[in-house]
């Protein structure tokens, strides 16, 4: 199994209708294509929609 971290959404994601950017997400993989958890769905992430860690302000902005 692959190693498992939190990440933040940067953008909204198609096909996540009504997910805004700065949602908490579970990442799995590396590289260009990662599998995130986003309210109860893995689905495929590029590396410009997301970013490692947690980042309580990127909703502010």
């Amino acid at each position: 199994m692959a190693a498992q971290r939190l990440g933040t959404l940067l953008v909204a994601v198609p096909g996540l209708s009504g997910t805004p950017p700065g949602t908490t997400v579970t990442v799995r993989g590396r590289g260009a294509s990662v599998d995130a958890f986003v309210n109860g769905d893995w689905l495929p992430l590029s590396w410009w929609e997301f970013s490692d860690g947690l980042r309580e302000d990127i909703a502010d902005r």
